[in-house]
Formats: C-alpha cells, structure tokens, sequence
C-alpha cells in the first residue's frame, strides 16, 4: 500500500469533521461561569491592587490635578469604593478624622451643653441661681452677691413706680436668697443658745406668744457674751408648731445671707461652750429647700387671698385668710402672724385674676371679731401634717407631680377652651407660710410707737414661703395677680421712703456692713481714679476727709479703720482723705508717719442703739431740759439712762468709754431745698466743721416732698447738740455738701 492511500484512510469521515468544529457558545459559557468570574475578580483585584484609586478611575472630564478628599464630590456609585479605601489607608494615622471627612467641631461646639438644663448647671458653677433667675434675668439687672445670682434692678426706671406700687397696690421680691438655720434640740438647749446670742431681758422665744409657733419672734443677735457691743444683725424665729409634748423641738432663725455664716459659727461654739453638751443640738441650713417671696403695699392681702383661695385642705387659716382679705392695708393684722395653708397645685388654676376695685369694701365687725379671736392654731395644718417643716414629703410631692406637657394634654381635653383644670387625685398640694412682716423683722425689735404716717404701705406686708420645686409657680400666679416685680435696690428705697433701717446698709458695727461698705468704697473708688483730675470732685478742696465711706471709726476716736476697708496713707492717693496740712505745696511729715502708724480695729467694739426701748432714752435725753441749779453733767452722768436701759454694769470709767463709743441711727428730714449724699458729714449748725455723725443713705423723699437722709451720729455728738439746743423740741443740724454746695439745715430724729 502506498504511502498516499495510507494517509487517506487515516482521515475521519466528512460528517465526523463538520460536528467536530461547530461549538455551541451558550453551553460553553455556562459550563465554564464559574471560571470567568473567578478570572474577572481576579483582573478587578489586579486592577484595584494597582496605583489606580477610585478618584483616578473618573472620566477625564471630571478628574482635578489636586484630587480632592470629599466623597460627596464623587459620583454615587463610586462613594462607598472611595471611602473604603480613605479608611484603609487612614488606619492607624493621625490624620483619620481628616481623611475620613470628619471635621472636628470647633472649641465653641465642643464646649457647648448638650441640653438647656445642662447649659443652666455649667453655668450655675461657683453660684447659686434661684428658681425666678431665667425671668429674672430677662427683665432686670443681676449681681453676684452673698454666693447667690440676685436682681438688683428692673431695666426700666423703677423707683417711682416701685413707690407707688407699694403705697396704691402690690410690690414683689423674690427673697430665696434669704438664709434659713434649722436648730432642733430640746426647748431649753435652744432657748440657752439664743440667750448667749441676745440681749438681757429681750423678747425671746420663750414667750407664750411666740411658743406655740403662731407668731414670729423678732431677734437682734450679737457675739456671744459681747453684748451691748459686737452686734451682728436682725433675724427672725420661728417654732414649729408640736402636736404633742416631746423633748426635741425645731426653730428656724431666718435672717439675711451675710449673717449666716457668723450666726451658725457663734451658735456651734456656744453649743460646745456649754455646761451640759448634748448631742442633740443641731444647725443645718435649710436655705436651698426653700423659696419665699415678699409682697408689700395697701393690696398685697386682697392679692394673696385671691391666689391661694383655692385651698386643699380646712384649716384655721383657709377661714381667716377671707375674712381679712378685705383689709385696706396689712398693718390692721397683728405684725409677726402665721398661716398655714395647704393649697392645690397653683398650676391648675393660673392665671388668676385680680382687680383691686373689684374687691369688697371691709366689714369693721366681722375684721374685729376675727382679730380678737385670733387662733392659737391659724400655724397648725390637720393632725400629723407639718407642711412645708416636712422636707420628706415635700420632695416626694415634688417627683411626682405632673408636667407641664401633662397638664397641657389635660387643657386640650377640655370642652371649653380656657377653662381652668380641676384638682384631680393624682395632682399634689404644695403647703405654705403666711408671715406677716412689718419694721419688727428689719429692726429686729418690737416695736409699738412708729411714724405709721409713711411706713404703712413701705414696711408693711408678707412674705409668703413655700418648699423648693414651687417658685416659679408661685411668682408667676403673684405676677400674673398684678404685683409688681421689683429688684433690691428698690427694697431698699422703699426701707428709706419709710424712714426705717435696713440691713445691712444701716448697720455700722456690724461684720456685714463693713464687708458692704468696703466693696462699695473699692468700687467708688477705682470709678474715681478713672476719671482725669480736671473732670473729677476734688475732696480735699472742700473738706471732705473720706468721701467714699463714712469713717465711723475716727468718729469714735478709734485709730484707723476696719482691715476690709480701704486703708488711709501714702498709697491710697489724695481720695483717700483725711485733713491735709499743706507745707510748701507738699503734704506734712506728720500727716504721712500717722497714716503709716494706723492699726486696723475691730468693728465689734462699736456700740450700736437698737431697739425702741433704748432709742427712746435717747430722744428723751435730747428732749431733757437742764437743771438751772446744777452745773452742766458730763458725757458719763447724761448718758446714764441710756446705760441703764440697756441692762449695763460696771465701772464709772468702764460706762464712759462705752458711752464714747456709741452710735445711734436717726432720720434726717430737709427743711429746705437739697438731698442729702451718702458719706456726707453731719454737723452742729453752731459748728459746721466739726462732724458729729455721717450719712448712711440719702435719697430724695417722695412720700414727703424733700430730700431725707438716714445717719449715724455719735452718743458725744448727741451730748453736744443738747448742749447746743437745750430746751428746744426740734433739733437741727447741717448735712455738708460733698461738692462744695451750701450745707442743708435738717431736722434729727432718733431712729430705733
């Protein structure tokens, strides 16, 4: 067989070759899917791995030379690839907040609260806020004083308006500020604290009328063992009211926030300094657990009576509180009263309106018989409720009453809109205080004889204490009524409208006047020196040796003045004043080694006239006509009743130098044209250089027409005056200018 015949059997049949190269590419495909995918991820990976990113695989048209790294300048479908791989290359790098496109908020951000209440909590840091301080602050000025945020004065002018509210309708202050000492103890471990604290023979607790806790006990309190000097200031106490006789009893000693701290630190050492200590005697402060509110003028009982009408329980006070709601003026009720009440929530029934010509003219009988059978109970609520003395029950009250949005579903629920909410069984009640406050409280003394003609709508009021949790109800149900809302300042015009002293700006002697005084003095000071010596009062040139505080101390022959204040010499520049003798132009040697030579003194050594008792001896010695037949007495022998009123024994040279060192607070009212300024001297018309007191607070009177000044005047300057005007009913002095005007003739009355 030849070779070409081999070759052509070895080749496969026609049909076997045509079937042969026909490929079916669908069946090829699906038996070899799993192949090219694994080679397509394969090829994305390679490509993925390369130096190509998702920002370089745009479109020409879209790529930038400086890629940016904002992923939401990328196209959608290519944001999730991008940012993967920004957070894998990120790892572990500084910059991963960068790269990630995640800013960092600013320092401004990063501070801020996260909430209202915590903004309010970071800011409340070193101060305290009272529970009225945001409505505060969005209509009047606030100042840090005494650890607490307090208005001091409304953004419009006020003083007028405060005057007239207080003697045609109702003024308003929130006095939370107000500090509270609890003192529970048996009766005769507190009554012998408060005996160390307060003068012989005083008005104290211990009375029947005072006992029981419907009345509130006025104080003057002094340092232990100090008395008749070293006064610190009024306070007011309050017994809890007890059911049954036990051993332990609760006081509560409310007084200014400058005192607190002086009263509890002399209250502990003589609770330690005693015969007997026992461990049951214990101060707390209770000032944060509650808030109080002080209403004064003509309408603020008509005006309580109609908030708080809606009581929720029958007590002796929820009778009483009608029947004197018609009174013309608060001074008709005895000054000092207690009522306790229980009222319903004041949010289910706010507002509340008030009108004072809608109210009912007074019935005399039916106001009389109430004030003659006045309860002995009118401070007690029902059988084992102590009202707002009960903390515990307060603060449950307080978590579950409801909110604000509650109450809001409750007002859309009902068929009428505006009608008020009924008191339901899930809603809580808030007990309360009614005190009655008048001149006692601020002057810390009873008082029986007092120039009613101006004090009636200034210094006669209440003040109305609840639990904590309740003040922002409570003041907007008062303000809503029509009272008006007013700061500090104007409390205290309103004490000097009245004629009467207020604490602790009328206080000389005591701890919290010179810590006043000496931030005052700073203040007018440095406001002094600011200004250039060609727009600014030179004192020197008219005599004034200290015209930033009154220099109590030189008055009283004392050398040099409190640590606290701004002490006289070299470095306290010519404002500081005291005479200066010019030699040459130049200030005298002398001049400057005394100034060197000044010690501080204690103020505690200072004896202040309070009460009525002890200022009636003195208007009885100025009014005293002298013996023709005896020689003139000396300062020793005429200030002898005043001593002996005052309950003081001792040595001859002993009285003296305590008859030297005495200041008494009188009123001074112009006779003529001018208003009296703060620090002005004081002086005999017969010898108007030579100082006998100085001006606390001067002001121009409205309830009287004529500018009137509160003082302080030397017992030896007094002594002077009788000399100088003996016999004559009417004593007169002069009141300096501090800017070189002609001095103002004044009429002096003694002030307890």
């Amino acid at each position: 067989m030849s070779q070409e015949q081999r070759k052509r059997d070895s080749r496969p049949p026609v049909a076997t070759l045509a079937k042969a190269r026909s490929i079916g590419v669908v069946n090829f495909v699906e038996a070899r899917a799993v192949e090219i995918n694994a080679m397509q991820r394969t090829l994305d990976q390679a490509r993925n791995n390369g130096n190509a990113r998702a920002f370089q695989t745009l479109p020409r048209h879209l790529r930038r030379r400086a890629a940016s790294h904002n992923v939401k300048r990328m196209p959608a479908r290519l944001r999730a690839r991008a940012l993967e791989e920004m957070k894998r290359s990120a790892a572990g790098s500084s910059k991963s907040a960068k790269l990630t496109n995640h800013k960092t908020a600013c320092r401004y951000k990063r501070r801020r609260a996260q909430s209202v209440r915590q903004e309010y909590e970071l800011r409340q840091s070193g101060k305290r806020w009272l529970e009225t301080h945001v409505w505060h602050a969005k209509r009047m000025h606030m100042q840090h004083q005494w650890g607490t945020m307090i208005a001091t004065t409304p953004n419009e002018r006020s003083h007028r308006a405060a005057y007239r509210a207080a003697k045609e309708r109702c003024y308003a202050h929130d006095v939370s500020y107000f500090a509270t000492l609890e003192i529970t103890g048996s009766e005769s471990e507190v009554l012998g604290c408060l005996a160390a604290l307060t003068a012989p023979g005083a008005l104290t607790p211990a009375l029947r009328c005072y006992a029981g806790g419907a009345r509130l006990a006025p104080l003057t309190l002094y340092r232990a063992d100090r008395y008749p000097c070293g006064v610190l200031g009024p306070a007011s106490a309050l017994w809890k009211p007890q059911a049954e006789p036990g051993s332990q009893r609760t006081l509560w000693l409310r007084m200014h926030p400058s005192l607190a701290t002086d009263v509890r630190a002399e209250l502990e050492a003589v609770a330690s300094r005693a015969a007997a200590p026992s461990d049951g005697l214990q101060v707390q402060d209770v000032s944060c657990e509650l808030v109080s509110f002080e209403l004064l003028g003509t309408s603020s009982t008509p005006l309580l009576a109609a908030v708080l009408s809606h009581a929720a329980a029958d007590s002796a006070s929820t009778r009483i509180l009608p029947a004197i709601g018609t009174a013309n003026s608060p001074a008709v009720i005895p000054e000092g009263a207690v009522l306790a009440l229980r009222i319903h929530d004041p949010r289910l029934s706010f507002p509340i309106k008030f009108d004072p010509a809608c109210v009912e003219a007074p019935d005399p009988a039916l106001l009389d018989q109430v004030l003659s059978a006045w309860p002995d109970n009118a401070a007690c609520l029902q059988p084992g409720d102590d009202g707002v003395f009960d903390r515990e029950r307060c603060a449950t009250d307080l978590d579950r009453r409801q909110s604000e949005h509650q109450l809001n579903q409750r007002r859309r629920e009902q068929l009428v809109p505006g009608t008020k909410l009924a008191p339901g069984p899930d809603d809580v009640t808030v007990p309360l205080l009614l005190v009655r406050t008048g001149p006692e409280a601020g002057l810390g003394s009873r008082i029986v004889g007092f120039d009613r003609q101006f004090v009636d709508g200034m210094a006669h009021g209440w003040t109305l204490i609840g639990p904590r949790g309740w003040g922002m109800s409570l003041w907007m149900s008062l303000v809503f009524a029509g009272a008006r809302a007013q700061g500090m300042q104007e409390r205290l015009h309103l004490s000097l409208e009245a004629g009467q002293p207020a604490f602790p700006r009328d206080w000389p002697g005591s701890p919290a006047f010179d810590e006043t005084v000496s931030a005052a003095a700073a203040d007018a000071l440095a406001y002094w020196q600011r200004r250039p010596p060609g727009k600014r009062t030179n004192y020197a040139h008219h005599g004034i040796e200290s015209p930033f505080f009154a220099p109590f101390h030189q008055l009283l022959g004392m050398s040099g003045a409190p640590a606290s204040y701004p002490q006289l010499g070299p470095a306290g520049l010519e404002c500081r004043m005291r005479r200066l003798r010019k030699i040459g132009g130049k200030r005298s040697q002398d001049d400057a080694d005394a100034a060197q030579t000044q010690n501080p003194v204690d103020s505690a050594d200072i004896w202040l006239v309070t009460g009525e008792t002890m200022a009636s001896a003195v208007q009885g010695l100025l009014l005293s006509a002298p013996s023709p037949a005896q020689e003139e007495p000396a300062l020793e022998q005429w200030a002898l009743p005043l001593v002996e009123s005052a309950g003081c024994s001792g040595a001859a040279h002993e009285l003296g130098s305590l008859a030297r060192r005495c200041l008494v607070r009188v009123r001074l009212v112009c006779n003529a044209r001018g208003v009296p300024e703060n620090n002005a001297p004081v002086c005999l018309t017969s010898s108007p250089t030579e100082p006998i007191g100085y001006v606390i607070a001067g002001s121009f009177s409205l309830a009287r027409g004529c500018g009137m000044a509160i003082a302080a005047c030397s017992l030896q300057g007094l002594f002077a005056l009788w000399r100088a005007a003996a016999g004559s009913p009417r004593k007169n002095v002069l009141i300096r200018s501090m800017n070189g005007s002609p001095a103002c003739e004044a009429t002096l009355t003694v002030l307890p």
